[in-house]
């Protein structure tokens, strides 16, 4: 991580992502299609030598659906759908022919009227899937992201180098095509001109790995001093430096008509119970922020209303002023409080498809 790819490597990294992209316009549902005899075949055999009350079908890739949906019929099991991404409704697919979308629109509508139970991330998803079939409303529950407690527990791994005295701001992952921190340096050295004293009052800390192009726009903003990068780190040890920063922040730069949150660091930001500043559109990012009595959410594509977050967040730590954390809301992100709410589920459905089959 960090730096560029050399020669072969770039070439190969290029000629891979464009496969991917073709063969996922070829192959239907997916490239994943081929999977789907072999898959039924290994299924039946494991259904015929144990007892498997239910099936649980996760999916990117939708094939997975189609796979559930088959042993379904052919054993009479109940399945859960479970969307870790939307199919017809992806808003990412594009350039997508009208009768690729009728396709796509009439097999989801067939597997979801034949799901049992339906779960996904958050109430975006579940109101763009219950239009595509009214019926589902009954059977459809929304389990988040979230992030597990264990994570934290090895405070003695962390490599954080803690700036006393200062502010100290963490970033943790990568930055991808769609999502760079352009507008959160360019903020950071918009309060440094207007108040001589904020730039030496911080510290920005990055952890994932920074690239050849954002190391030169730290230098041209002058903010090498103020800037330690930690490379890539695994993940307990990222998990822990979560805990010793003062604040967090992540960006999400995607259309801003794409209301999902497409990733579960907000999640574990949320887990470390730290403040949050969210670089988002308005959308269940946002709200959840909003929830959170310690998160701040400013538009990815505004550099004035990221700029006025950030003096926000700078005066209410000079103040002492940050609200309390509510533990309530955070647990309700804890993955073991999630889990017993997809077993409880999963009880439900098994008990009715017995009910009714008796």
């Amino acid at each position: 991580l960090g730096g560029s790819k050399k020669g072969t490597g770039l070439i190969t990294g290029i000629t891979a992502k464009v496969l991917r992209k073709i063969s996922k316009w070829i192959y239907f549902p997916d490239n994943k299609k081929g999977w789907i005899k072999p898959a039924i075949t290994e299924g039946s055999s494991i259904i015929e030598s144990k007892k498997i009350d239910l099936i649980f079908s996760s999916a990117p890739p939708f094939s997975n659906h189609l796979i559930a949906e088959r042993l379904s019929e052919q054993f009479k099991i109940p399945f859960v759908s479970d969307y870790r991404d939307l199919f017809s409704s992806n808003q990412f697919d594009v350039n997508e022919s009208d009768k690729r979308k009728r396709k796509k629109y009439k097999l989801e509508a067939e597997w979801l009227s034949k799901s049992s139970g339906v779960t996904v991330l958050d109430d975006f998803a579940k109101d763009l899937i219950t239009n595509i079939d009214p019926s589902v409303s009954g059977k459809i529950k929304v389990i988040p992201h979230g992030f597990d407690q264990d994570d934290f527990k090895e405070k003695d791994i962390s490599n954080f180098e803690y700036k006393e005295g200062k502010l100290n701001w963490l970033y943790s992952g990568l930055f991808y095509e769609s999502n760079q921190p352009d507008i959160f340096l360019n903020a950071i050295k918009k309060v440094g001109e207007k108040n001589e004293s904020f730039i030496n009052d911080i510290h920005l800390h990055f952890q994932g790995g920074l690239d050849s192009r954002i190391k030169k726009l730290i230098k041209r903003l002058e903010l090498e001093e103020s800037v330690t990068d930690y490379g890539y780190l695994p993940h307990n040890i990222s998990a822990v430096n979560l805990m010793e920063a003062d604040i967090l922040w992540m960006i999400s730069s995607f259309s801003e008509s794409l209301k999902q949150i497409k990733s579960g660091k907000l999640f574990e930001y949320i887990g470390a119970k730290k403040p949050v500043l969210g670089l988002v559109h308005e959308g269940e990012a946002s709200k959840i922020l909003e929830k959170y009595k310690i998160g701040y959410h400013a538009r990815p594509n505004n550099i004035n209303d990221v700029t006025a977050k950030v003096e926000e967040i700078y005066q209410l730590w000079k103040l002492n002023k940050y609200p309390e954390v509510s533990d309530e809301f955070v647990e309700h992100y804890n993955r073991k409080k999630l889990s017993g709410e997809l077993a409880t589920f999963f009880d439900e459905i098994t008990k009715k498809h017995e009910y009714m089959n008796a």
